[in-house]
């Protein structure tokens, strides 16, 4: 005889439950449910020890995955709050990330920083503004491998002064053979904010948001 006890009806519904962790079924319920069974069942076909043993051993199970669940998230919540205060620990250092893009405040030049795989023969640096117009294109002439860096003089293709904004930048290279060089380009400033929105730290650089896995170094000025 199947009884009905605030949702749950079967034993099925304890091993879905201690199956998937629910929090359903709580101690209570369970009572019931083995109360309900007991004084419902047949009694010219009583429950077998096998199956009350069945039920005993299932309900310690989803105890147990249920308990387990809460100790997983509390170390998780403790972690990500160490986390998060280590992190916050990179405020006011100056940080190399990969980014194609920066901040321009509008006056006088902006210094672009990338990284060549290596040695090139000739290089070009286009800049496009915030509308994906290209603003400016010139020659870098040859790029040595490694970190570089290039001074924008913050001027668009006509020689007018550029506003305030976030600009994006590329940088095409080729070697004496002709072939592409893989140039990264890079931001490299202050972290200036460390935001927690989405349970995520994610840093800013002179006001641009990096991810923390394209941060390549950071440091003091003092130990630069």
């Amino acid at each position: 005889m199947t009884t009905s006890i605030s949702g749950v009806s079967t034993t099925s519904d304890i091993t879905t439950a201690a199956a998937t962790g629910s929090d359903e079924l709580d101690k209570q319920t369970f009572l019931r449910l083995l109360t309900a069974q007991l004084q419902n069942q047949d009694p010219t076909e009583p429950m077998s020890n096998q199956e009350f043993v069945a039920q005993l051993a299932t309900f310690s199970q989803l105890e147990q995955m249920q308990t387990l669940n809460s100790q997983v998230e509390s170390l998780y919540l403790v972690n990500t709050s160490m986390n998060n205060a280590t992190l916050a620990n990179m405020l006011g250092k100056t940080v190399v990330a990969e980014s194609d893009t920066f901040h321009y405040d509008g006056e006088g030049e902006q210094e672009i920083f990338y990284d060549a795989e290596h040695a090139a023969s000739s290089a070009t640096l286009s800049i496009t503004d915030a509308d994906g117009e290209v603003v400016w294109t010139g020659s870098l002439g040859a790029l040595d491998s490694g970190e570089g860096s290039y001074s924008w003089s913050g001027l668009d293709s006509s020689g007018q002064q550029l506003e305030e904004g976030d600009y994006t930048f590329e940088i095409t290279a080729t070697d004496s053979d002709g072939d592409t060089v893989e140039v990264t380009e890079l931001i490299r400033g202050l972290c200036d904010e460390m935001t927690f929105d989405s349970g995520v730290a994610s840093p800013s650089v002179d006001g641009i948001q990096v991810s923390m896995g394209d941060i390549i170094r950071l440091y003091t000025e003092d130990s630069e």
